[in-house]
């Protein structure tokens, strides 16, 4: 399954290479720590590259995929794998936008289901565009990891929070 996933990746990454002369593609790679919050938490060094389609001048969708090193709360090495979508405030050499990564994460020593699963990311950042087609940005934002470790929990409380969460800071360079 994983290799299936990484195949995948490659084949979507690399073609994006020979479709570069279309104005609608665009490829980035972004990197960023997440600091895991409370008794179960996981703090996370991330890197990821994504490939989005530019629907207009103000909203892009895409996918990403990634890899991380955690603290070692439950994982070594996870791999998200999201669909996002991106939406810009203005049009200008610094455009605010709101970004959401919705998808699943797989870990290294858990097989699906087993140790981290559903995440979802909301960020709010910006693009610093002082080249023609190429732009620095940096954003904020959240990151909501599900894991299996609740399910073990012997807590009465039907309204424990089922994710793993903690604050997330990310920079990227998109090509």
């Amino acid at each position: 399954m994983k290799r299936f996933l990484i195949v995948i990746i490659t084949i979507l990454l690399f073609s994006e290479l020979s479709a570069q002369e279309k104005k609608n593609l665009e490829f980035s790679a972004e990197v960023g720590l997440i600091k895991g919050v409370g008794a179960q938490r996981h703090d996370v060094a991330i890197a990821a590259l994504n490939l989005d389609f530019r629907l207009s001048n103000l909203s892009l969708v895409g996918i990403g995929a990634g890899a991380g090193v955690t603290d070692g709360t439950f994982d070594k090495i996870i791999f998200p794998l999201y669909l996002r979508m991106k939406l810009y405030f203005l049009e200008s050499k610094v455009s605010p936008f709101f970004l959401m990564n919705i998808g699943y994460t797989f870990s290294s020593e858990h097989k699906p289901g087993d140790g981290f699963g559903v995440m979802f990311a909301p960020y709010i950042g910006a693009d610093f565009s002082y080249f023609k087609r190429s732009a620095l940005y940096a954003m904020i934002g959240t990151n909501n990891q599900s894991h299996v470790v609740f399910n073990e929990l012997n807590i009465s409380s039907r309204y424990i929070n089922k994710f793993l969460w903690g604050p997330e800071i990310r920079i990227g360079y998109r090509f």
